[in-house]
């Protein structure tokens, strides 16, 4: 004899955790939005100093002179608190001639390599 099935209460549940999940999710949403920074943001490394300092990856905005070229692609940079390898690919240079006399902003992140710490430059800034 076969008896007829009695609906079970777990998609019930399952439907119910669901949407508790959703209901969760969606409040946060908020928290999520994006936000003003300042140009001046604190946590981007702005010296040489700081750069020999900063973990692999951060951010900086360095100001001063490219002195030397020593490879194909790679220059000494000097501010007034030290000097650092940057790394500046010809995409970057767009054509621009700068000498050692020229003031220059560089925009990028710290790296690491075989040779040590260095900036991987992705804007280059000539300034007045």
């Amino acid at each position: 004899m076969h008896l007829p099935s009695r609906p079970s209460a777990r998609p019930l549940a399952l439907k119910l955790s669901l949407a508790a999940l959703c209901a969760a999710f969606l409040l946060q949403a908020p928290a999520a939005q994006a936000q003003f920074t300042e140009s001046n943001n604190p946590r981007v490394v702005t010296t040489v100093e700081q750069a020999h300092r900063a973990r692999i990856g951060r951010d900086v905005s360095l100001t001063g002179h490219i002195k030397s070229q020593i490879r194909r692609d790679q220059y000494l940079f000097r501010d007034k608190t030290g000097e650092i390898r940057v790394e500046i690919d010809r995409e970057v240079w767009r054509g621009r001639n700068v000498t050692p006399n020229t003031r220059v902003r560089l925009t990028g992140d710290v790296e690491l390599d075989i040779r040590g710490r260095h900036i991987s430059v992705e804007r280059l800034r000539i300034l007045e």
